[in-house]
C-alpha cells in the first residue's frame, strides 16, 4: 500500500493512529480490487477528499465501483487513514446489499469519531452488513511488489 503513495512520511503522518488528528483534514483511501473469475485481475489506487470533491469513500464508489462487472466476484480491500463517517458507512451498507458480488474490507489508520454514539452504531451496521473492517497493523503499511 505504501508504494502508492510516493512520500514515505507523509503516507504514515496521515495514516498515523492518533487521537486527535490535527492537520490530517482529508480521508486518504488505498485501494485494492482483486476480480475473481476465469482470469483473476488485481487492481490497486488511491483517492483523497480533496481531488475527489467528495469523501473518498463516494470517490470510489462514483469512480471505480461502475467499473466492476455484476456477472463477477470482487473481494475490495481499503486502507484508509479514517473509519467512515455516518453518511459513508450508510452509503457502504446500501452499496453491499445492492451488489452481493461485492466483498468489502476496510482497514483503518484512525477511528473518526468514535465516541459519538451514532457513530458507533454505524460501524456495527457496517459489520452486520459483511464489512470486515479493523485498525491497520504495523504490517499493513508495508506494501510488498509480486515482482
Amino acid at each position: 500500500v505504501l508504494s502508492l503513495l510516493t512520500n514515505t512520511i507523509f503516507f504514515k503522518f496521515q495514516f498515523r493512529n492518533v487521537e486527535y488528528s490535527s492537520g490530517r483534514n482529508k480521508t486518504f483511501l488505498c485501494y485494492v480490487v482483486e476480480t475473481q473469475g476465469k482470469e483473476s485481475v488485481t487492481s490497486r489506487g488511491y483517492l483523497e477528499d480533496e481531488h475527489a470533491a467528495a469523501h473518498a469513500e463516494m470517490a470510489f464508489f462514483n469512480t471505480i465501483l461502475p467499473k466492476c462487472d455484476s456477472s463477477l466476484r470482487y473481494n475490495i480491500t481499503w486502507y484508509v487513514s479514517s473509519s467512515p463517517c455516518v453518511t459513508c458507512a450508510e452509503r457502504i451498507i446500501e452499496t453491499l446489499k445492492k451488489n452481493k458480488n461485492l466483498r468489502l474490507t476496510i482497514m483503518v489508520g484512525r477511528l473518526f469519531m468514535w465516541e459519538e454514539p451514532e457513530m458507533q452504531v454505524a460501524l456495527k451496521n457496517l459489520k452486520s452488513a459483511g464489512c470486515k473492517l479493523r485498525i491497520m497493523k504495523p504490517q499493513d503499511f508495508e506494501y510488498k511488489s509480486p515482482f
